[in-house]
């Protein structure tokens, strides 16, 4: 099972982390897994190619991936960035709900 772990300060993601594997079907057939990757990496190639912004990520092949934006400049781009982590929220919240036994949300509101 995939766990995505959603972080927000004040109603805002600031970060998310997704750790392990959906074990849907096999390596490279798994279209939870792909769907999930997209999801979740599509708001950090936008972050960096399309506004510029660099959040702190890390990455690797075991199914990890942290993305954190706490202190990072917005450069006036808070609206650009919300779309496309609220829009992400929206999918692995759909994909939770569509497959239950293999992708696991938590929304973490952080004081």
């Amino acid at each position: 099972m995939t766990r995505v772990e959603i972080f927000r300060k004040n109603g805002r993601i600031v970060g998310y982390k997704a750790t392990g594997h959906s074990n849907y079907a096999e390596y490279g057939e798994d279209i939870v897994c792909a769907a999930l990757s997209m999801a979740l990496q599509m708001p950090l190639g936008g972050m960096q190619d399309v506004l510029e912004l660099i959040p702190k990520y890390d990455i690797n092949s075991d199914g990890y991936l942290r993305v954190d934006m706490r202190g990072m400049e917005n450069k006036g781009k808070e609206r650009e960035l919300d779309t496309l982590l609220e829009s992400m929220a929206l999918m692995v919240k759909n994909l939770s709900k569509e497959y239950p036994k293999n992708v696991k949300l938590v929304e973490k509101e952080e004081k």
